[in-house]
């Protein structure tokens, strides 16, 4: 299919660790429903960047998204589409909808403290799916589960507001109905691509265990014991070393990083 053929599209909206690679992994098993992926993450971003950079940016994101026949699916967290808002001056979204036969679904986590606590685990060990090796044992931080939690619900919110805003129809799911019965979702997306209802399972496990549940106890216990946390809200930090503070004190601008994430 040619990169200016009008397609079938399916974008996730969502958050880390809401379940949306687990939901992603039933349709990518069918090889007909697009490849789900953060396509737009930092490490698949192409240079040249700014206005330059739209026509590649947009020809590899589909190319890397799409099945062989044409449908493609891909995953997005703000962090990400703002990304390359700032660096492109490209909205992925918007041309993608405007362009093509989108839908939108919006995945959501109802336990953001189950979430937060997640996050933060697979931050310390770069364990993002199960059948990843840990590069570290995790501990336990209050003000670091604090933190993400806010962050989380932050991202929540961000699409909230961007999909008022652009006036965008999209599909509503919730990690926990699906997590027991995904077949809503399977059915709206076989459906908008015109496929079959798949049937398979997940290679992906849930990775919550008795850690998890540890970690939930410890952190409502020192919710009721210190409060909240000021670094819970707090969006940026500059980064440690030696270097950055040298930027300081020759006047510059200190490195910034995001959250969780390189910024």
């Amino acid at each position: 299919m040619s990169d200016t053929a009008r397609r079938k599209g399916l974008i996730i909206l969502s958050m880390p660790r809401s379940g949306s690679s687990w939901l992603a992994s039933l349709t990518n098993a069918t090889g007909t429903m697009g490849k789900a992926d953060e396509w737009l993450d930092f490490a698949h971003l192409s240079t040249p960047k700014g206005p330059k950079g739209r026509p590649r940016l947009n020809q590899k994101t589909l190319q890397s998204a799409s099945t062989e026949n044409g449908n493609f699916t891909v995953k997005i967290f703000p962090r990400q589409l703002l990304q390359v808002i700032d660096e492109y001056e490209f909205d992925f979204i918007r041309r993608a909808m405007r362009e093509h036969e989108t839908r939108l679904i919006l995945l959501k986590r109802e336990d953001r403290k189950a979430q937060a606590i997640s996050l933060v685990r697979a931050i310390q060990t770069g364990q993002w799916h199960a059948a990843q090796p840990a590069r570290k044992t995790p501990e336990y931080n209050f003000g670091a589960v604090a933190q993400a939690y806010f962050h989380i619900n932050r991202g929540y919110d961000f699409w909230q507001s961007y999909l008022a805003l652009q006036g965008f129809s999209y599909l509503n799911f919730g990690y926990e109905d699906m997590a027991n019965a995904p077949t809503p979702y399977l059915e709206a997306v076989s459906q908008h691509f015109g496929e079959p209802l798949p049937h398979n399972r997940s290679p992906l496990e849930i990775q919550s265990d008795a850690l998890s549940k540890e970690w939930r106890e410890r952190f409502d216990d020192d919710l009721k014991t210190y409060g909240i946390p000021a670094i819970a809200y707090q969006q940026k930090q500059p980064e440690k070393g030696l270097g950055n503070a040298l930027k300081v004190l020759s006047g510059k601008p200190a490195r910034i990083s995001r959250f969780g994430y390189s910024s």
